[in-house]
C-alpha cells in the first residue's frame, strides 16, 4: 500500500457521537422525570451545538485544514453557532414542536447508521453490518412513527417514547465504534493480502530492471584516471606504422648479425686473394 490511507471527517463523526449523547441525556431525564422542563432539552442542544461549532472553527485553523479543498469543518461550525443561538432565542417557541424535532434527529441518526451499515458491508464485515441494518430500521421507524402518530397516543406513551430515544444513543455509539473497529480490520486485512501477493508472485526482471541496476552500479563505481603511456616514437610521420621497442631491438640485433656476417665474408675473400698472388 502506497502510504496508510487517512480520510477520517471528523465533523461529521462529532455530530454522531454529540447527537447520540444528547439523546441519551435527554431520554435518561425525561423517563426519569417526566415532568423535567423540556425546554431544558433544547439548550442544551444549543450548547452542543455551540460548542461543536466553535471546536470545528477553531480546528480549521488549528489544523491548517484551510489547505484542504474538500473540508467545510469552517462553515458547519459556523452554522453550528447559528443554529445553537437561534434555538436559545427561540426555545419557548419550539416547546409545541419538541415530539417533531426528536423525531428529525431520530431519523437522521438512523440514515447516518444505514451508511455505518453500506461500509461494513463493503468492508467484510457481515455481522456488524447486519446489526448496523437493524438498528437503523429501528431508529428510523421509530421517528416515522412519531410523525405519524395521532398527539395523544404520543402522550400516552411518553416514557416508552423516552426509553428509546436512551436506546438510540447508545446503539448510535455503539455502531459508531463497530464501524470503526471494522475499518481497523480491514486495512489490515488488505495490508496482509498485499504482502501475502507479493511473496508468491514470481519476479520477473524487465529490460528496464536490467537498465536501472547497470545504471545503479556505474554511478557507485568511482571515477578513476588512467596515465597514458606517452607515444612510442614522436614525431613520425602520419602514415609511419608505429613500431614496438621489442620489435626495433630486434630489428637492431638482426641488422649487427647481417653485418657481422658481411665483414667475415670480406675478411676470407681478402685472404684468399692474399694466398693466390703469394702461390704465383
Amino acid at each position: 500500500m502506497e502510504g496508510k490511507r487517512v480520510n477520517r471527517n471528523y465533523a461529521a463523526m462529532m455530530a454522531v457521537i454529540v447527537l447520540s449523547v444528547l439523546l441519551i441525556i435527554t431520554g435518561a431525564l425525561l423517563a426519569i422525570n417526566p415532568s423535567f422542563p423540556v425546554v431544558g432539552f433544547i439548550y442544551v442542544t444549543s450548547g452542543f451545538a455551540i460548542a461543536g461549532g466553535c471546536w470545528l472553527v477553531l480546528r480549521f485553523f488549528m489544523k491548517e485544514e484551510y489547505r484542504s479543498v474538500s473540508n467545510y469543518d469552517f462553515s458547519l461550525g459556523i452554522l453550528l453557532i447559528t443554529v445553537g443561538v437561534l434555538l436559545i432565542i427561540m426555545g419557548d417557541q419550539l416547546l409545541s414542536y419538541f415530539i417533531y424535532v426528536i423525531a428529525c434527529l431520530l431519523i437522521l441518526l438512523g440514515v447516518i447508521t444505514l451508511q455505518f451499515f453500506l461500509q461494513c458491508a463493503f468492508m467484510r464485515g457481515p455481522f456488524s453490518a447486519f446489526l448496523n441494518f437493524v438498528i437503523a430500521v429501528a431508529m428510523i421507524a421509530l421517528g416515522v412513527a412519531l410523525f405519524i402518530l395521532d398527539p395523544k397516543q404520543v402522550i400516552a406513551n411518553l416514557r416508552y417514547i423516552y426509553l428509546g430515544l436512551m436506546c438510540a444513543g447508545i446503539l448510535g455509539i455503539l455502531s459508531l465504534l463497530m464501524t470503526f473497529v471494522r475499518s481497523i480490520r480491514y486495512d489490515r486485512y488488505l495490508a496482509l493480502s498485499a504482502q501475502r501477493n507479493e511473496e508468491d508472485e514470481p519476479y520477473v526482471e524487465t529490460y528496464l530492471d536490467v537498465k536501472r541496476s547497470r545504471d545503479r552500479n556505474l554511478e557507485d563505481q568511482p571515477f578513476t584516471v588512467i596515465d597514458i603511456p606517452p607515444e612510442p616514437n614522436p614525431g613520425r610521420p602520419w602514415n609511419e606504422p608505429i613500431e614496438d621497442k621489442d620489435s626495433a631491438s630486434d630489428t637492431d640485433s638482426d641488422k649487427a648479425e647481417d653485418k657481422a656476417d658481411t665483414d667475415t665474408g670480406n675478411d676470407s675473400k681478402t685472404d684468399d686473394d692474399t694466398s693466390g698472388k703469394d702461390t704465383k
